[in-house]
Protein backbone atom coordinates (compact mmCIF):
# COMPACT_ATOMS: atom_id res chain seq x y z
CA UNK A 1 0.00 0.00 0.00
CA UNK A 2 2.79 2.24 0.49
CA UNK A 3 4.32 1.74 -2.92
CA UNK A 4 1.12 2.26 -4.26
CA UNK A 5 0.97 5.78 -2.10
CA UNK A 6 4.62 6.67 -3.51
CA UNK A 7 4.07 5.78 -6.91
CA UNK A 8 0.68 7.67 -6.87
CA UNK A 9 2.80 10.90 -5.78
CA UNK A 10 5.95 10.14 -7.52
CA UNK A 11 3.02 10.34 -11.09
CA UNK A 12 1.58 13.31 -9.83
CA UNK A 13 4.62 15.64 -9.03
CA UNK A 14 6.16 14.23 -12.92
CA UNK A 15 2.84 15.55 -13.78
CA UNK A 16 2.90 18.77 -12.20
CA UNK A 17 6.75 19.47 -13.94
CA UNK A 18 6.00 19.05 -17.10
CA UNK A 19 6.65 21.74 -19.54
CA UNK A 20 3.74 23.53 -20.82
CA UNK A 21 3.21 23.63 -24.64
CA UNK A 22 5.12 26.21 -26.51
CA UNK A 23 3.46 29.17 -27.66
CA UNK A 24 4.09 29.20 -31.60
CA UNK A 25 2.24 28.76 -34.92
CA UNK A 26 0.07 25.54 -35.16
CA UNK A 27 1.92 22.79 -37.06
CA UNK A 28 2.15 22.99 -40.79
CA UNK A 29 -0.37 21.05 -42.68
CA UNK A 30 0.18 19.10 -46.12
CA UNK A 31 -2.26 21.43 -47.37
CA UNK A 32 -0.84 24.65 -46.25
CA UNK A 33 2.94 23.22 -47.20
CA UNK A 34 1.87 22.64 -50.39
CA UNK A 35 0.19 26.03 -51.20
CA UNK A 36 2.93 28.10 -50.11
CA UNK A 37 5.56 25.96 -52.36
CA UNK A 38 2.64 26.88 -55.42
CA UNK A 39 2.91 30.58 -54.36
CA UNK A 40 5.26 32.95 -55.37
CA UNK A 41 4.90 34.68 -52.16
CA UNK A 42 6.17 34.13 -48.67
CA UNK A 43 4.72 36.18 -45.96
CA UNK A 44 6.94 37.33 -43.34
CA UNK A 45 4.71 39.18 -41.32
CA UNK A 46 1.07 39.80 -40.89
CA UNK A 47 -1.08 42.43 -38.55
CA UNK A 48 -4.90 42.92 -38.25
CA UNK A 49 -6.24 45.90 -36.38
CA UNK A 50 -9.88 47.98 -36.33
CA UNK A 51 -9.02 51.67 -36.27
CA UNK A 52 -11.65 52.93 -33.90
CA UNK A 53 -10.72 56.49 -34.54
CA UNK A 54 -12.81 58.51 -37.00
CA UNK A 55 -10.75 61.14 -39.23
CA UNK A 56 -11.41 62.78 -42.53
CA UNK A 57 -12.20 60.64 -45.40
CA UNK A 58 -12.41 57.23 -42.89
CA UNK A 59 -15.00 55.53 -41.28
CA UNK A 60 -15.23 55.87 -37.22
CA UNK A 61 -14.54 51.84 -37.48
CA UNK A 62 -12.19 50.35 -40.28
CA UNK A 63 -10.78 47.53 -40.04
CA UNK A 64 -6.65 47.78 -41.72
CA UNK A 65 -4.72 44.08 -42.43
CA UNK A 66 -1.12 44.77 -42.71
CA UNK A 67 1.29 42.31 -44.66
CA UNK A 68 5.40 42.24 -45.33
CA UNK A 69 6.19 40.18 -47.67
CA UNK A 70 9.61 37.76 -46.85
CA UNK A 71 11.19 39.34 -50.25
CA UNK A 72 11.55 43.11 -50.15
CA UNK A 73 11.29 43.23 -53.88
CA UNK A 74 7.62 41.00 -54.24
CA UNK A 75 5.21 42.80 -56.13
CA UNK A 76 2.02 42.11 -55.34
CA UNK A 77 -1.37 42.74 -54.68
CA UNK A 78 -4.65 41.39 -52.18
CA UNK A 79 -8.26 40.65 -52.53
CA UNK A 80 -11.19 40.11 -50.93
CA UNK A 81 -11.96 36.55 -51.94
CA UNK A 82 -15.66 36.13 -52.17
CA UNK A 83 -14.89 33.04 -50.24
CA UNK A 84 -15.27 35.36 -47.40
CA UNK A 85 -17.70 34.05 -44.86
CA UNK A 86 -19.19 36.08 -41.70
CA UNK A 87 -16.33 34.31 -39.45
CA UNK A 88 -14.01 34.55 -42.06
CA UNK A 89 -12.29 37.33 -44.08
CA UNK A 90 -10.32 35.44 -46.98
CA UNK A 91 -7.76 37.55 -48.77
CA UNK A 92 -6.07 36.52 -51.72
CA UNK A 93 -2.58 37.65 -52.37
CA UNK A 94 -1.81 38.08 -56.68
CA UNK A 95 1.42 38.69 -57.90
CA UNK A 96 1.42 42.33 -59.92
CA UNK A 97 3.38 43.99 -62.45
CA UNK A 98 4.27 47.13 -60.15
CA UNK A 99 3.02 47.75 -56.40
CA UNK A 100 2.68 51.00 -54.27
CA UNK A 101 5.48 49.27 -51.86
CA UNK A 102 7.43 46.65 -53.09
CA UNK A 103 7.17 44.14 -50.21
CA UNK A 104 4.07 44.88 -48.93
CA UNK A 105 0.64 44.76 -49.30
CA UNK A 106 -2.34 46.43 -47.40
CA UNK A 107 -5.78 46.17 -47.12
CA UNK A 108 -8.85 48.21 -45.92
CA UNK A 109 -12.80 48.00 -45.57
CA UNK A 110 -15.16 49.74 -43.15
CA UNK A 111 -15.70 47.23 -39.90
CA UNK A 112 -18.31 44.36 -40.03
CA UNK A 113 -20.69 43.96 -37.43
CA UNK A 114 -20.00 41.49 -36.29
CA UNK A 115 -16.38 41.48 -36.23
CA UNK A 116 -14.42 38.51 -38.21
CA UNK A 117 -12.56 36.26 -36.29
CA UNK A 118 -9.84 34.95 -38.53
CA UNK A 119 -8.42 36.23 -41.19
CA UNK A 120 -7.09 33.91 -44.38
CA UNK A 121 -4.34 34.71 -47.11
CA UNK A 122 -4.65 33.09 -49.95
CA UNK A 123 -2.57 32.22 -52.88
CA UNK A 124 -3.11 30.20 -56.02
CA UNK A 125 -6.18 28.23 -54.49
CA UNK A 126 -4.42 27.72 -51.28
CA UNK A 127 -4.11 29.17 -47.56
CA UNK A 128 -0.85 29.81 -46.90
CA UNK A 129 -1.07 32.00 -43.76
CA UNK A 130 -3.80 33.04 -41.48
CA UNK A 131 -4.68 35.24 -38.64
CA UNK A 132 -6.41 34.50 -35.10
CA UNK A 133 -5.98 38.00 -33.46
CA UNK A 134 -7.48 41.51 -34.45
CA UNK A 135 -6.32 44.00 -32.40
CA UNK A 136 -8.31 46.92 -31.39
CA UNK A 137 -6.60 50.58 -31.52
CA UNK A 138 -8.40 53.76 -30.10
Amino acid sequence: MVRTGNALCAGLLLAACAAPAPNGPPPLTTGRALAQMACPHRIAEANAWVNHMPGPGRSPRELHVDVALLETTDTAVILKSVATTGDTLVLEIRTAPTAPIPGRVAYREPAPNPMYKRISFFCRGGEIHSLDKIEKVY
